[in-house]
């Protein structure tokens, strides 16, 4: 089997856990071939006898055009969509009525949630959550008791998510001093609000960056509000925090599905609650300890990508050997193209 991804211009890690870890992973396999590719580069074409399924990431299509789209379906090509957020974020994939997700045979998604809001347009989903290519073992976190605490913070579009608590993170970096410092990657609103000399800005950066960063943290904070958008997240953040040996401070949206309270993270409800379970973190360095050592357990037993990865070729494969009904159910879905574009 021939499996190629078309990917987006990198944003953050999009494409290194959707794509390029996952196409690695695959590459492993016996029997299969990974090509994985952007805008201005060569694709490439299946030996004879080689099945081909070509994964599109985020695709957004007009009906008007799509003659890539179809060129790729006419060369008889398996095409699925890959999807790991909220398609209403992207005004075009609503104005044409979730073209993109119609016209492709299959969409591959990271979460239950998301998952059920695609099969509303194409009903033939896999959803594979995220998972880790690199578990490191387990580090000691904090150094000297009298060192500084460092509080981490890395997410994109999460100003809505952490306006919130931010009072509240002020009054524990004030009451704390040069105790406790704060990493930030990314967003520089969060990093300009914070009220204290002890911070550091990092740009948006590579992933490993990120996860060295990460992995030199205590604790991390992972704010999210309950909206439609945020409901569709995934936990990633966690899992990666949790690899780090970083202890996490959660909101409840998303991540109490992964999180037990108490044992692997800490989950708060309210900023009142946000304040007080950062001061017990701060406060306590053997709690921290207690909860890093649990998640880093968690995620080197349930979340590591190879254990995961061949899942995903059997979904290939069934859907291959569903190829013909696949074809005619799509143009089902597709009436707004004309029969002769086919």
């Amino acid at each position: 089997m021939l499996i190629q991804f078309f990917t987006l211009r990198p944003v953050a890690a999009v494409n290194d856990i959707r794509v390029h870890q996952p196409a690695a992973a695959l590459a492993r396999l016996p029997g299969v071939r990974c090509h994985v590719f952007g805008s201005g580069q060569a694709m490439k074409q299946p030996e004879p006898g080689e099945d081909s399924v070509f994964v599109w990431q985020r695709q957004i299509l007009e009906p008007a055009r799509a003659d890539d789209h179809l060129k790729l379906l006419r060369q008889g090509h398996l095409v699925v969509s890959e999807w790991d957020d909220d398609p209403r974020i992207w005004p075009m994939v609503v104005q044409t009525n979730f073209f993109c997700l119609r016209t492709s045979h299959a969409v591959q998604t990271s979460t239950d949630a998301l998952g059920a809001f695609i099969r509303r347009h194409n009903p033939t989903v896999g959803v594979f959550p995220n998972q880790l290519a690199n578990v490191p073992p387990l580090r000691q976190q904090g150094g000297a008791a009298d060192q500084p605490v460092t509080l981490f913070f890395g997410a994109l579009n999460r100003e809505g998510d952490w306006q919130p608590v931010m009072a509240e993170l002020n009054d524990v970096l004030r009451l704390y001093g040069d105790r406790v410092r704060v990493t930030v990657v990314h967003d520089r609103g969060f990093f300009d609000a914070l009220e204290t000399a002890q911070k550091v800005f990092h740009p948006t950066c590579p992933h490993d960056r990120y996860r060295e960063l990460l992995g030199q943290a205590d604790i991390a904070l992972l704010p999210l509000s309950d909206t439609p958008k945020n409901r569709l997240k995934s936990d990633l953040k966690f899992i990666e925090c949790a690899a780090e040996g970083t202890t996490v401070l959660a909101a409840p949206t998303v991540y109490e599905k992964t999180i037990r309270h108490n044992d692997t993270g800490l989950i708060f409800r309210t900023p009142r609650q946000f304040g007080l379970k950062l001061r017990a973190l701060i406060g306590d360095r053997s709690l921290r300890r207690r909860l890093a050592r649990n998640a880093h357990a968690h995620v080197a037993r349930e979340r590591r990508l190879e254990d995961h990865v061949t899942a995903r070729l059997d979904w290939y494969r069934s859907l291959l050997d569903q190829r013909a009904a696949l074809d005619a159910a799509m143009r089902a879905r597709c009436l707004d193209i004309p029969a002769a574009r086919w």
